[in-house]
């Protein structure tokens, strides 16, 4: 059985572990071409074959395409499929001044992948890496990076890559982009290491960890401000997203409006922690793209609740990305306007 494309995923999983399997692809691929390695007749160059012959991206917003059937393999990461075979073509960027970048393989006709290594060539620990994307492309294989942060001076790798043995034509476009999220006075910060092993997330793993971690929302007077970050990994052949959990005590019935905006695919859960771990499914779930708001509203029975937060792909997600969510009707203590950390949080319940 082929592999699914992202877009047309519609299960909600909870666990922050993808299923490792590695999926037969059962369509045609086009045969690579028996052209040099770097023959001019693609877009004119003969850079990008590999890391030292990259071709440099001068300033932004760039536009290129080409064909990578006259390249060589010399590259491949997993995310999250292995064993790819086929050539791949190399940029480089090195931006004047931090920022962030949309990396965008959507109109490529082959099944792309694309990735970046910072600084230098970190086979197996790529700094952003992804298959497929959703919402992009007619057959949702190709491939979008979307708001990944470059820091000044520093020089990144950008490698187009086919899945499988696929190679064919393909269009780069890459251009700035404005980060949709900032962080209010007054909110709780999570203050979590980016991409913690989610074995270990003892800050607020939920019921993935053992034992199970949350992080506590004491309530506001109005809304409630959380800032937060996730992410996508490899770690040794599986892909991981970092879910995060955190936990409201309700004295009463109350109805709860839990929102979230996020520079990623974002996916927001409602949880029935009364009855503790494990939990089957959401209680009720939202989602939405990049730079829009996933909203839910409960009324929710008096009790223990958990608010879920995490990307949707287990793939593509930068470490680090932020999201900025918020509860509104859990009333009582207000907090002050100053940024409150976990810390000052902790003093709370001690």
């Amino acid at each position: 059985m082929g592999r699914v494309p992202l877009s047309l995923v519609l299960c909600l999983i909870l666990s922050s572990i993808a299923v490792g399997a590695s999926p037969t692809d059962i369509r045609t691929v086009p045969d690579r071409a028996s052209a040099p390695a770097g023959d001019l007749s693609y877009a004119g160059r003969v850079g990008g074959e590999t890391i030292e012959t990259a071709t440099e991206i001068v300033f932004l917003e760039f536009l290129d395409t080409g064909n990578t059937c006259g390249f060589l393999d010399d590259y491949d990461e997993v995310c999250p499929y292995p064993g790819s075979t086929a050539p791949d073509v190399v940029y480089s960027y090195t931006p004047n001044q931090t920022e962030w970048v949309d990396i965008d393989l959507c109109a490529s006709d082959l099944d792309t992948k694309v990735y970046v290594y910072e600084g230098e060539y970190t086979p197996g620990a790529p700094y952003a890496c992804v298959d497929d994307a959703l919402l992009c492309g007619m057959s949702g294989w190709q491939s979008r990076i979307v708001g990944l942060e470059m820091t000044a001076l520093e020089t990144y790798y950008i490698v187009v890559d086919g899945y499988g043995e696929s190679c064919g034509d393909y269009e780069l476009y890459m251009h700035g982009w404005v980060p949709c999220v900032s962080c209010p006075p007054g909110a709780l910060v999570e203050d979590e290491p980016e991409c913690i092993d989610p074995t270990d997330d003892v800050w607020n793993g939920g019921c993935n960890v053992n034992p199970p971690a949350f992080q506590e929302i004491p309530p506001g007077g109005g809304t409630v401000y959380i800032c937060g970050t996730s992410g996508t990994y490899n770690l040794g052949g599986p892909s991981y997203r970092d879910t995060d959990w955190y936990q409201i005590e309700l004295d009463v019935e109350t109805t709860i409006t839990f929102e979230c905006l996020a520079m990623f695919n974002v996916l927001i859960g409602i949880l029935d922690g009364r009855s503790g771990c494990p939990v089957a499914a959401f209680y009720s779930s939202a989602s939405a793209p990049v730079c829009y708001t996933a909203t839910g509203t409960e009324t929710l029975p008096a009790g223990t609740w958990w608010l879920w937060v995490g990307p949707q792909e287990f793939e593509g997600v930068a470490c680090g990305a932020a999201y900025l969510a918020t509860i509104e009707g859990y009333t009582g203590t207000l907090v002050d306007d100053d940024t409150v950390s976990w810390s000052t949080i902790k003093g709370f319940y001690r």
